[in-house]
């Protein structure tokens, strides 16, 4: 596999990950599955959702 930053090879996704955790900053990587800080304000939408209520 291949690094899409800095074209690195390495052996598998594994390593890959490794690789992009330990030689790219997050903004390098653009990872989505970090919450913004800007989304922690703006409140959620729609009522809660109770068990055996809903």
């Amino acid at each position: 596999m291949k690094c899409e930053i800095c074209d690195a090879e390495v052996a598998n996704s594994e390593e890959l990950k490794a690789h992009m955790e330990r030689e790219h900053t997050l903004e390098e990587r653009g990872d989505e599955e970090l919450e913004k800080p800007d989304m922690m304000d703006q409140p959620l939408s729609g009522a809660p959702i109770v068990p055996g209520k809903n």
